[in-house]
């Protein structure tokens, strides 16, 4: 799938808090000044005094450190279940206070949290 360059510096930027002990102090460097930053390769070629081929192929390698650690441990996809689940209940359970059937909700909410307790214990 097609993504835009703005959404591939914010995916691969909360890849980098998950994983950016694992890279090297350059990649981590560049990689925080392309995300974060939001500076272009000549821009940070410039700043550290390298060129814009270093730039290229360090951000190049740092991303695919990335995926790699990603594909693996799968940290950031964990993180982004549990947070889903989290809001399905923190929603559920806002409907429960302000409704008379406060039983479905609550059950759902339960049923929501067992299934995710389940899947972080296989």
């Amino acid at each position: 799938m097609w993504q835009s360059r703005l959404e591939k510096k914010v995916d691969y930027g909360l890849l980098s808090s998950f994983y950016g002990a694992l890279l090297t102090d350059r990649q981590r460097q560049m990689l925080n000044l392309y995300c974060d930053e939001d500076l272009g390769e000549g821009e940070i070629a410039r700043h550290l005094n390298v060129s814009r081929q270093c730039v290229n192929d360090t951000l190049k390698n740092a991303c695919l450190r990335l995926d790699k650690l990603e594909s693996q441990l799968g940290l950031q996809a964990r993180f982004q279940r549990m947070r889903s689940t989290m809001q399905q209940c923190q929603s559920l359970l806002q409907t429960a206070c302000q409704t008379p059937n406060q039983g479905a909700a609550l059950s759902r909410a339960i049923t929501l949290l067992d299934d995710f307790l389940q899947e972080e214990e296989s």
